[in-house]
Parts: structure tokens; sequence; C-alpha cells
């Protein structure tokens, strides 16, 4: 698994997100597919990041056929709104990039190779995600040094105040990110 997203929102915010962010009008999907979403959402474990109900439970709580509610999920899995790995017979349901981007939620934490998951946020939702590469290890070494300034060299001072500029000028008109602005700002005299 090399993706983990964690959100704290429970399954009732999530449901009330979908119709608030009008999901379904955005998205094409079945009726059978809105209904198993629904039901996967109803299951969501915040605390673990995923949902696990077994196909007969979605079944009974849909009102569909074991079959159609596998259709459902695989049409779900094709669109690219949830992920489902299957693990010691049980199979586990998770938000993608792309559902969460759709309901304009923004992930707290996300371990993800950056370059193969960008492509699943939608243009709406790039400026509310936060993203940690943990694979790359320059950013690693830059943000260590941004916290521990007496142990910068040279080399990282400009690659520190290099990725102060980008930083600055990706969320300077992001009021939520303000003060980190006015801070590298001051820090860097830009």
């Amino acid at each position: 698994m090399d993706t983990v997203i964690k959100i704290n929102s429970t399954s009732f915010e999530i449901n009330k997100l979908i119709t608030a962010t009008q999901l379904f009008s955005n998205i094409k999907l079945t009726v059978s597919a809105r209904l198993v979403l629904r039901c996967i959402v109803d299951y969501w474990n915040y605390k673990l990041g995923c949902a696990y109900p077994t196909q007969l439970t979605i079944a009974k709580c849909t009102g569909l056929t074991e079959v159609a509610v596998g259709k459902a999920v695989k049409e779900l899995d094709n669109t690219g709104l949830i992920e489902k790995r299957k693990k010691n017979k049980r199979i586990y349901y998770y938000f993608t990039l792309k559902l969460l981007g759709y309901l304009k939620l923004t992930p707290k934490i996300i371990y993800v190779n950056t370059q193969k998951k960008l492509g699943n946020i939608p243009k709406i939702s790039y400026e509310e995600n936060i993203i940690k590469d943990i694979k790359n290890t320059s950013l690693n070494k830059i943000s260590q040094s941004l916290i521990n300034e007496e142990e910068i060299v040279e080399s990282e001072i400009i690659n520190a105040k290099q990725m102060a500029e980008i930083t600055i000028e990706k969320f300077a008109n992001n009021p939520k990110f303000a003060h980190i602005v006015a801070n590298l700002k001051d820090k860097y005299g830009l």
C-alpha cells in the first residue's frame, strides 16, 4: 500500500458533503454505484482510514444482489473514486484523492508518490490539498534544515531559499497560508 489518506471526517459528514457538493451531478455513475458508494461511506472508519463491509452486507443495505454490488464496486474502482484491496479474504475500501477532491475535503496526511498521484486530484482542489512526499529525500532535508537553521550548509541555504520562493509564489494569494508566507518573506528577505 503506497497511499495512506487520513481525514478527520465521520461518515455522516462525508455523506453530507456528497449531497452539498452535488457529487453525482459532477460524475456519471449508475444508480447501483451511487447506492454502493453511500453504503461504503456509511461504514467508513476514519480511525483506520477505510471501510470494510462485506458484499453481502452492502447487498442487504442497498437492496441489490451481490452480483450487482460487485459490478458497482468495480465501476467505482474504475472511475477512481475508491480503491479496493483484498486482505485476508476481506475487501477493504479506501477513498482516493479524486473523491476527496470532489468533496473538497483536505486530507491531513498523505504518504504518496506525488508524481504518480497528482493526476488523480481534480484541478479545483490543487491548492486545498497538502501533499507530503516521503520518497523525496531532498525535500525532507530542506524541511529539516528550515527547522535546524544552525546545521544548514551553504548549498542548502540556496535550496531552502528557492523552496521559500516557490512556496511564496504558490500560496501568496491563499489566506490559509498567509502567516507562513509572511514568515518566509521575513526569514529570507523576499
